[in-house]
């Protein structure tokens, strides 16, 4: 039988009060998850020394110096990082990107919540994160000042994955809420008609924003999303491959068996059994 992984939500406090919040990871206390996790948000972690192994959604990576580890939320992970490695953690709120957002209009901040991925910086980016790693881990800071390190961060880490973004897209809140709709129906709603009256646009107008936007069709946001979920629910559930399909919202074990081996070249069967 498989096991259902563990998912964790903010504090109540965290939820109440904090932008964004900061933890170091040089020392065995501060990070003591040793099982496969996900975040119901999003996280940042990086390490100025490196050391370890740190496994997401199931593919192992070598922690390494000067790396920065973006986890999307409810993506899968598990670190086992050497007692050597120094860094930290970042814990970040969606509200916390839109008043980035709104300061930087032509930077993507959102791209960084689309998947989990390492960046390992170059000699000439580390000199660039220098002072801003500095000033992150000489200690504690006042709250405001500390936000406005945070802030640095994530900006000039989003202007890393905006270099190679093309150039005709441009920031729209529309992808915002439209995200969000997608979190919330993805399991119900497949059309782009659906979204659209959802969002009251017509489809044709969805279709462009979406388009201008982001680079991707509504149909492959949500074909992405729910693949998502179809990996998570094969490798960490008990359900078996009909019941998947059902969760999702295919009415026919047959057509999810379809559609998960065309995009991912593998039979459910064999993604979830390892054969």
């Amino acid at each position: 039988m498989t096991t259902e992984y563990p998912t964790y939500a903010y504090t109540e406090d965290d939820a109440r009060n904090l932008l964004a919040r900061w933890v170091r990871l040089d020392n065995p206390d501060s990070y003591p998850f040793d099982h496969f996790h996900a975040h119901e948000y999003n996280e940042m972690l990086v390490f100025i020394q490196g050391g370890g192994h740190h496994n997401i959604n199931f593919k192992q990576h070598q922690v390494k110096d000067n790396s920065i580890h973006l986890l999307a939320a409810r993506d899968l992970h598990w670190l086992e990082r050497s007692m050597h490695s120094r860094g930290f953690a970042i814990v970040y709120k969606d509200q916390f990107l839109h008043k980035l957002q709104m300061v930087h209009p032509d930077i993507d901040f959102h791209a960084l919540c689309a998947h989990s991925r390492i960046i390992n910086l170059d000699e000439a980016q580390v000199q660039q994160f220098q002072f801003i790693f500095g000033e992150l881990m000489s200690g504690q800071k006042a709250s405001a000042y500390l936000l406005q390190i945070i802030g640095a961060l994530i900006t000039k880490v989003a202007a890393l994955d905006h270099r190679e973004i093309a150039a005709e897209k441009i920031y729209d809140p529309l992808i915002t809420t439209l995200i969000r709709l997608l979190e919330k129906h993805y399991k119900t709603l497949k059309t782009a008609s659906e979204y659209a009256a959802l969002l009251h646009l017509s489809t044709r107008t969805l279709h462009n924003r979406i388009r201008k936007a982001s680079g991707m069709s509504l149909n492959e946001l949500l074909q992405e999303r729910v693949l998502k979920e179809a990996k998570k629910l094969l490798v960490t559930s008990a359900m078996n491959v009909g019941e998947i399909a059902l969760e999702l919202g295919f009415h026919e074990t047959a057509h999810f068996t379809h559609w998960f081996k065309k995009q991912t070249g593998y039979l459910p069967s064999e993604y979830k059994y390892g054969s």
